[in-house]
């Protein structure tokens, strides 16, 4: 596979998760059938997926789940803080403490 091809595709889809996210299912739609965008010759499913993201070959809301929105704020929300008991209502952080004298 052409690395550049993986370099042009993060441009459009900067998240890694996301674009292999988005790369894996228009692979998994060509591999079903979907007529391919762009003129890639014999490329494999996940070659011609990325080069069709490189290349903007997709409609608009293709890819919006894979893309932050116009403020740049992924789609999203973070998870809740879990309140610990006793603690005021403050957010807790889990830490995992192993017992003594036992390895982990």
């Amino acid at each position: 596979m052409n690395p550049l091809i993986v370099f042009d595709a993060k441009k459009v889809v900067p998240d890694p998760f996301a674009l292999t996210l988005a790369a894996a299912a228009r692979a998994r739609a060509l591999r079903q059938g979907a007529e391919p965008r762009v003129i890639a010759g014999a490329a494999p499913g996940p070659h011609l997926a990325l080069a069709e993201i490189a290349a903007g070959a997709f409609a608009k809301g293709e890819l919006a789940s894979f893309l932050p929105d116009a403020a740049g704020v992924p789609r999203l929300a973070p998870p809740k803080p879990r309140l610990a008991i006793g603690d005021g209502g403050r957010p807790a952080v889990a830490v995992s403490v192993p017992a003594k004298g036992t390895v982990h």
